[in-house]
């Protein structure tokens, strides 16, 4: 009886040591999220985005045919990893610049078989090769396509690149944001200035944990 009693004494202190070695929930992305004021009516979601970094959030479309082709991501620097963004912002902002170009080449490969793309004529298909084959060319956007980087309000840094070869676009804002001792980075990519502009005036109301 005592050995039967001493074992279920053992199974709720054995669950609640289990419990407690598995991950925690994603709660720092509600968090972040919360940061960010994100109008309906745009048709955007913020989730986390370990694909980026742990602690990373993304605001990119619910859906659309061309919804891959729009990513905004938020994520808080380690000084031991990313010096230069306590030292000096703007050399960070242009080390910044390596973008994963084959996958944005590959969704523009499968723009073109979409029926309803207006990519889909001979004409807009060899554009989109055209562009698909420079993008895949390339592992670093050249910093020639991009703004010098500027301070353009305390303690936030910005650099705005275009990349629109065959008249096709592939644009990108990089934001710092330095709040105390901390640092966070913005990352915004469009096909289009609206969809640019949209992530622009949500990337405005980020409001960094103090």
């Amino acid at each position: 009886m005592v050995r039967e009693a001493a074992r279920r004494c053992l199974k709720p202190a054995l669950l609640s040591l289990l419990l407690g070695l598995l991950p925690a929930a994603p709660s720092f992305a509600a968090d972040l999220c919360a940061r960010l004021t994100i109008p309906a009516t745009l048709g955007l979601v913020c989730v986390a985005a370990p694909d980026t970094a742990p602690e990373a959030v993304a605001v990119e479309p619910v859906d659309g045919a061309f919804a891959a082709l729009s990513r905004m991501t938020v994520r808080p620097l380690d000084r031991g990893g990313d010096p230069l963004a306590w030292s000096d912002p703007a050399a960070w902002l242009q080390q910044q610049m390596t973008l994963d170009t084959s996958r944005y080449a590959d969704l523009l490969g499968g723009l073109a078989k979409d029926p309803d793309s207006p990519f889909a004529g001979p004409a807009a298909e060899q554009a989109l090769e055209r562009l698909k084959s420079a993008l895949t060319g390339i592992g670093r956007l050249a910093l020639g396509a991009c703004d010098e980087p500027s301070e353009t309000a305390p303690g936030r840094w910005d650099m705005r690149c275009g990349f629109t070869p065959a008249g096709l676009g592939l644009l990108v804002h990089l934001r710092l944001v330095a709040e105390g001792e901390r640092r966070w980075a913005m990352t915004m990519r469009a096909a289009n200035e609206r969809r640019l502009r949209h992530f622009e005036a949500i990337a405005n109301t980020f409001a960094p944990p103090r």
